[in-house]
Formats: C-alpha cells, structure tokens, sequence
C-alpha cells in the first residue's frame, strides 16, 4: 500500500475498501454473535446514510430525529451517539448535546457526582477530558475552552488531559490545575465532555461568541516568527496535508504542489511523520517555498507545536489535529473537508463556532484542483485583510 505522505487517492481507494471490509465483518459479528438489531433500526441506518450520499441535508435532519427517537425508544447509546453527532453537523447543537449527554449515561450510568452548571463554593470540579485513545486529540482541543469556562465556577478545579497538552491548557488557564491523564485525582464533582457540551455549547452563536484561544508560549512564537520570516519577505502560511486516517479523501500531491506553486506565500509544514519524501514532490525543485522545521515534533511537544503554529499569519488543512489546534489557537485557518460524515465539521455555511476565525470548504463532489483553487482564492482574501491590519490576534 502507498503511504499516506506518498499517494493520498491511492490510499484512500484502498483504505476505502478495506473499511468496507471491516464494516461487513463487524456486521456479520453482530449478526451471528450479539443482540440483533431490530429490522427497523437497520433500514433506518441504511436510509440515513443514503441521504448522506446524496447531500439531503433537509432530509437527513428529519431522519436524524427518526433514529433519535429510535435510539430512545430503543435505550440504544450507540444510534443515539450517532443522532447526536449528525445533529451537530447539521447545526442543531442543544439537541446533540442532550443525546450525547443521554448515550453516556446509558453506557455508564450517571453518576451522583456530576456537575450540571451549578456554582461550586467550597466543593472540587474534576475536568476529564481524556480519550480514550491518546493519539486522538480533536474532541480534546476542541473542548479545552469550556473546560476553562468550567473551571470558573469552582474554587478549585483540575483538569485531566493527554500529558502533550498540559503547558498550553495550564498557560491558557492559570486558575484551574491541569495535570496529565495518568495523575490520579479526585474532585467533589466531575466533568466530562458531554457534561461541558450540555451547560456550554448547545448555543452555536453563543458558543462563537464566547471563543476564548488557546495561548502559546509568547516567547517561543516571536522566536519562530523571526526565524521564518528571516527566510521570507511573503507571507507564512502554515501546510497539513496528510492523515493516516484511511476514511480520508484528500488532495494527491501533484493537486498540493500546484496549490504551492500558484500562491503567493511561503509554506511552513505542519505535517507529522517522516514527511521527507513528500516534501520533495511538494517543493517540485524549489525548496524555498515549503519550510520544513525539524525541531517541532508535535507527538512529542504540542507545546512546541502551537508556537510554531501561532507564529504562522495563516494555515490551510486537512481535518487532523493540526487543524483543531490552528482553529482553537485563533490563527486564520481554511479547513479543507471531504465529503464524509465522521467529523465534527457542519455541513452548511463556511463556518464553525467551535473555531471562529477559520473558513470551512468542502469538497462537495468536486475534484480536489477546483477545490484548492478556492483554498486560494479565500486565502488571497485573508492574507490581504491581515496585511491591511496592524499585526496581533
């Protein structure tokens, strides 16, 4: 199989195809080894997700609240957990907050001690936000700012995450305690994500408004700002362009290096891995014009990670981690969406209010060259208001 730094429509063929497999695996499991679901939960499924093919968002909204109710009826936390995150991607926030919240409760029971907004006096908040797989960092980065509006409303709060973001979580928010995942702790009431969610994001408007970035060290962002910019007259503009996730659909690299080729803006890679190979297909002999830092390691120091992404004027992604931490850090970001439905990102509007200052393009059935010609165009704009702009975010 080609990797993912190498031939990213390859991979997605193939890894297309072996989700697929997998899919109908797990489904025959199900069948042959667990409880049955109902017929009527089955083709419901099948009828939500041909509407997602098809791009029926009207039409899915209605059937998102068929398997809602479904779920409920049901006391199923896997379909409601599904209904939930379809609502959020359809711009219905209250009602994905409440299935979500009512998915975890049905898997875990709820729990004497937790928190539901109420102001805490003398009593601990507990802040979990820890995944369970650690690599995963986007519903974490995306959630980290209402842990910090949490925080408030106790005397003592701590928060629990992934030991890569306790600096900038701690930087961010200097009243709470951040400590890393392994750290045993314990609080008189606790919150997880869906808790957070619940009091603080079922309000999209509120919630775009509330938009509190998180803070990079000060110091390492002027130490990358000069650094770069002693390389460059033009503008920085930070470059994620891969993921190993194989449900991806993303641009190929001839499509990345075209991109490269015909903006006015000098690239820094935000990519991970050994990304060597592909930097020569994307510089294309100009060596210049992509930036490859290699004392940033963001699977080891995120920290590290967000100056270098904060010292940057702009940044153009994929959805992966980097896109999360560019939003949530408030730099002018384009988000570059497939047309899948596993992610987070709404699919109206150009817009999300967990990230304010980005603009989302989805690739809506289109090859991915007309796609990166509008990641031009919007970003041309961007760097065109920043420059009419006294510099700071």
């Amino acid at each position: 199989m080609t990797s993912f730094y190498h031939g990213s429509y390859v991979r997605y063929v193939i890894g297309g195809l072996g989700l697929q497999l997998r899919r109908y695996r797990k489904a025959v499991r199900r069948l042959f080894s667990g409880p049955k679901q109902p017929r009527s939960i089955l083709e419901l499924r099948a009828k939500v997700e041909a509407l997602i093919v098809r791009r029926d968002w009207k039409g899915l909204e209605a059937g998102t609240n068929e398997m809602a109710v479904t779920a409920d009826h049901n006391c199923d936390p896997e379909l409601m957990q599904k209904a939930g995150q379809a609502f959020e991607r359809l711009g219905n926030f209250a009602r994905a907050a409440e299935l979500r919240l009512s998915a975890r409760r049905l898997r875990k029971g709820k729990s004497a001690n937790e928190w539901t907004g109420e102001n805490l006096e003398s009593d601990t908040l507990l802040i979990d936000l820890v995944e369970d797989d650690p690599r995963s960092l986007g519903r974490v980065i995306r959630h980290a700012r209402l842990a910090g509006a949490a925080a408030a409303y106790a005397q003592s709060a701590t928060i629990r995450v992934e030991p890569r973001l306790v600096s900038i979580l701690q930087r961010t928010f200097p009243k709470a305690t951040v400590i890393p995942a392994q750290q045993d702790v314990v609080g008189d009431k606790r919150a997880t994500f869906e808790d957070l969610a619940w009091v603080f994001g079922r309000d999209a408007e509120k919630l775009a408004a509330d938009f509190v970035p998180l803070r990079a060290d000060p110091e390492l962002v002027e130490t990358f700002r000069k650094r770069y910019r002693s390389m460059t007259d033009l503008p920085l503009v930070g470059l994620s362009w891969g993921s190993k996730s194989h449900t991806k659909d993303v641009p190929d690299f001839p499509e990345w290096a075209r991109f490269i080729a015909q903006t006015p803006a000098t690239f820094v890679s935000l990519q991970y891995g050994q990304i060597k190979p592909a930097l020569r297909r994307l510089r294309n002999g100009n060596d210049a014009r992509l930036i490859f830092d290699d004392s940033v390691d963001q699977m080891v120091d995120m920290d590290r990670f967000a100056a270098q992404v904060a010292a940057l004027d702009a940044v153009v992604t994929i959805s992966n981690t980097a896109a999360h931490l560019a939003g949530a850090l408030g730099v002018p970001t384009v988000f570059l969406i497939d047309d899948n439905f596993q992610t987070a990102w709404p699919v109206t509007g150009d817009r999300t209010p967990w990230y304010p200052k980005g603009i989302i393009i989805r690739k809506e059935g289109r090859p991915w060259s007309l796609v990166l010609d509008e990641a031009c165009r919007r970003l041309s704009s961007i760097l065109t208001t920043l420059s009419d702009a006294p510099r700071g975010r």
